[in-house]
């Protein structure tokens, strides 16, 4: 199975360059203290994007099984490195009232169940 955990929300004002060099230190980290399932894709910067209000930074998981948030949840409280980590990469957020956000959960075509999939009459 495959799923993308898509986070998307904006960086507070004045604190996008001290995001850039926090990714740049600790995206490795955080890569290694994925739980079993779970990998981290990366953290991005939208460029373009048609949706308006997603958020201007992405964190991009790749999942292996619903299971996997399950295990990500458990490791957040196990692991105290992971949350630690965790923690830092929200305080970037912005999440006064009215500020961007987005998640979303993708699941690959080939490995989805279609269901109701009629022609148009």
């Amino acid at each position: 199975m495959d799923i993308l955990s898509v986070d998307g929300f904006n960086t507070l004002p004045g604190k996008t360059q001290e995001l850039q060099a926090w990714v740049r230190a600790n995206s490795a980290a955080l890569a290694e203290h994925a739980p079993d399932g779970a990998e981290l894709v990366g953290i991005y910067a939208t460029l373009i994007s048609s949706e308006k209000h997603s958020g201007n930074t992405k964190i991009i998981w790749r999942l292996d099984s619903f299971g996997a948030m399950d295990r990500f949840t458990a490791a957040m409280g196990e692991d105290p490195e992971l949350a630690r980590l965790l923690d830092e990469l929200g305080d970037f957020g912005d999440v006064r009232i009215g500020a961007d956000y987005s998640g979303e959960l993708l699941k690959s075509v080939a490995d989805i169940a279609f269901w109701g999939d009629h022609p148009e009459e």
